[in-house]
């Protein structure tokens, strides 16, 4: 019983010090649908109270948490991708979302970012946005840092050309 209410806590804990990150990564795959972000919100949870015993510390749990996290999402965004996108934004959602809403390019940065052909290369884009080293980058997404920089270099590129294509 003892080891259960530990276990409990060393996961609120953790969950705490993570929650930004699994935030953002609910607002990436739901664009604040606010039931679509509230059930993937649930999911991620779910995913990482199940895998909570097999976390060994061998990474920070920020990273820990944030693949696991990019992997439901990409599995819920594969299993919905045809459905509709209606967007809701519920205040309590915007008020945890970080300040990034403040920038006056966001939404066109987030739109060309849509548009992109991969979806390693949005999770990747997604994980520079959200300021990760490239090491852990490198980590979470079980590449070398060599190829995450120059995969957010061509990224770059490509941001570039089609925001030039936009304002044609």
């Amino acid at each position: 019983m003892a080891n259960e209410t530990k276990q409990q806590a060393d996961f609120i804990n953790m969950l705490t010090r993570c929650r930004g990150s699994v935030l953002r990564v609910c607002l990436f795959y739901t664009k604040l649908n606010g039931e679509n972000f509230q059930d993937l919100y649930q999911d991620i949870l779910c995913a990482l109270w199940e895998s909570w015993p097999s976390f060994k510390g061998k990474s920070k749990a920020n990273t820990w948490a944030t693949r696991i996290a990019l992997n439901v999402g990409a599995l819920k965004y594969r299993a919905h991708k045809r459905m509709p996108t209606f967007i809701h934004i519920d205040e309590e959602i915007c008020n945890n979302i970080a300040d990034e809403t403040s920038v006056p390019y966001h939404d066109l940065l987030y739109q060309l970012i849509e548009r992109l052909d991969s979806e390693e290369d949005r999770q990747l884009l997604y994980l520079y946005l959200d300021r990760k080293k490239q090491s852990e980058i490198a980590k979470i997404l079980g590449i070398s840092t060599e190829a995450v920089r120059q995969r957010i270099h061509r990224i770059t590129e490509k941001l570039i050309k089609l925001n030039e294509q936009e304002k044609k």
